[in-house]
């Protein structure tokens, strides 16, 4: 079983009349023992991918686990 697993992870946001997509069906698991990286450039979202495992931020679409556990 995954320590920590998203599934189709996604995030939209609604900026005046425009949808912004800033997370499009990200997937990852991480196993006991193992370090997860994150790098990208500069709007790739990175830091809405860690609002959403943190629960600060719900997914527009998908889901996080935590040890089998959905987070939100």
């Amino acid at each position: 079983m995954s320590i920590l697993e998203g599934k189709g992870l996604s995030r939209r946001y609604r900026q005046q009349n425009r949808v912004i997509e800033a997370l499009r069906g990200v997937d990852f698991h991480l196993e006991d023992g193992e370090i997860l990286g994150l790098a990208g450039e500069s709007g790739s979202g990175k830091s809405t991918l860690l609002k959403l495992i943190a629960g600060l931020e719900p997914p527009t679409e998908g889901r996080v686990f935590l040890h089998g556990r959905e987070l939100h």
